[in-house]
């Protein structure tokens, strides 16, 4: 029985897989990890497998809460039939690359992963298995928060998305979205370009998803924690 751990810049995510299905799922901040001992400690474990792109310290507390030692999870050259072109996978987040090898498996076609969370990441998948590379931009919360810190008079609420915003705080919650949005549509294009072949499919995964996929040009995926199932994919397969 497998315990997967994705540590994010915010919060950890966690499951168990007994090798058909999973058990339980859940999400804490990273203050909370403690607390997940006595909950993990239900099931008889046999091996935890983690990523993490959060400060050292949580990786601490994610190893003295887990019942096992951890085997880390990073990012490599390739993985069964997805190669990686990263220019040097070392210094590249593992939760991108998991949730590129996660994809794989739910679409052979050329597909646009964009995982949203405190960051934004999107990532090109040919039906190749070529991992052509992907874009960081700000998530949601963060692009608001760099207004209202460097700017005058934009330190206040959004509020709701409009077409045509007529109101500081609709001009706010329409901005952020439409770059999200207009980031994720400027990958499609590009990874369109680069095959010849039609508009990719778009996956989508984080707490923002949501939000992000009703403003979208062309239809999307939602699938909730794809970084864990790319974790589940490695650990295996490997």
């Amino acid at each position: 029985m497998k315990l997967l751990l994705d540590a994010g810049n915010s919060r950890l995510k966690w499951g168990v897989h007994d090798g058909q299905c999973w058990l339980a799922q859940g999400a804490v901040d990273h203050a909370d990890i403690a607390s997940l001992t006595a909950q993990w400690a239900q099931w008889p474990l046999t091996s935890v497998h983690a990523a993490s792109v959060a400060r050292p310290a949580v990786a601490e507390a994610m190893q003295q809460a887990a019942p096992c030692p951890l085997q880390w999870v990073r990012a490599a050259a390739s993985f069964a039939d997805v190669r990686n072109h990263y220019r040097n996978p070392a210094e590249q987040g593992a939760d991108r690359w998991l949730a590129v090898l996660a994809a794989r498996q739910l679409c052979t076609d050329d597909v646009v992963v964009a995982c949203a969370g405190t960051a934004l990441t999107v990532e090109a998948l040919s039906a190749e298995g070529d991992y052509l590379g992907g874009m960081i931009l700000p998530g949601q919360t963060l692009m608001l928060r760099s207004l209202a810190q460097g700017t005058a008079q934009l330190d206040r609420s959004a509020g709701k998305v409009q077409p045509f915003p007529q109101g500081t705080e609709d001009a706010l919650a329409s901005g952020v979205l439409a770059a999200q949005c207009g980031a994720i549509e400027r990958m499609c294009r590009q990874l369109a370009a680069h095959t010849g072949r039609v508009l990719p499919s778009v996956l989508l995964t984080g707490g923002e998803a949501s939000s992000i996929a009703a403003q979208l040009a062309g239809p999307a995926r939602i699938v909730d924690n794809l970084v864990l199932m790319g974790l589940l994919r490695v650990a295996c397969e490997s």
